[in-house]
């Protein structure tokens, strides 16, 4: 499968081998064999996985996302934690894909200890590409004049949209500004082949 992988992917470039036919039917082939139960419920986690994505259910995604979440709760509760999810995923309140996700779930859960969880937004210009091709982001990129890495604290903009001093007619750019702590500019990112998005 590795190697079937490896092939795939330089061949093809187009999708995923876990979404592929092969390794559907490799799956199936391992789960005949006598596996330990923690093969097993890895190979499960990966068809279930493959359904997923390939079912383009957004919402189940992220309830199992979250439930995953939940399960290591006692491994990260009450200590200073990294989640390193895509941006559509992060907010504080509803997500960018118009559900409350795994950031609005952290968030909850740091309330409800009293404490605060801190939203980090990473937007990024591939090789090839201009601030043009951020257009969704104009409204930050209007100042970048350089080769540096731009940080916008982004509460007072929150502030200003909650005092009504501000309207934000785009409804993602105004869940951005109001579910995340922070947007940060890279202004040269590593090309990620077939990703639809350049945040993080």
């Amino acid at each position: 499968m590795i190697a079937n992988s490896a092939a795939y992917d330089t061949k093809n470039n187009t999708t995923f081998y876990l979404f592929s036919d092969d390794c559907l039917a490799k799956m199936n082939a391992l789960s005949t064999l006598n596996l330990s139960a923690n093969e097993k419920e890895q190979l499960e986690a990966l068809k279930l996985s493959r359904e997923l994505y390939l079912s383009r259910i957004h919402p189940l995604r992220v309830q199992y996302m979250k439930h995953l979440v939940l399960e290591k709760l006692p491994e990260w509760k009450d200590k200073k934690n990294l989640f390193k999810f895509g941006a559509n995923h992060l907010p504080k309140g509803e997500s960018l894909m118009e559900v409350f996700d795994i950031g609005n779930l952290v968030s909850n859960i740091e309330e409800a200890n009293y404490r605060k969880s801190l939203h980090i937004m990473l937007i990024g210009k591939e090789e090839g590409e201009t601030l043009a091709d951020l257009d969704q982001y104009k409204s930050f990129l209007t100042v970048v004049k350089d080769d540096n890495w731009y940080t916008y604290d982004l509460s007072p903009l929150k502030q200003a949209i909650s005092k009504k001093k501000l309207k934000v007619e785009n409804l993602e750019l105004e869940r951005i500004i109001k579910g995340y702590d922070y947007l940060v500019f890279i202004p040269n990112i590593t090309k990620t082949p077939k990703r639809g998005r350049k945040d993080y």
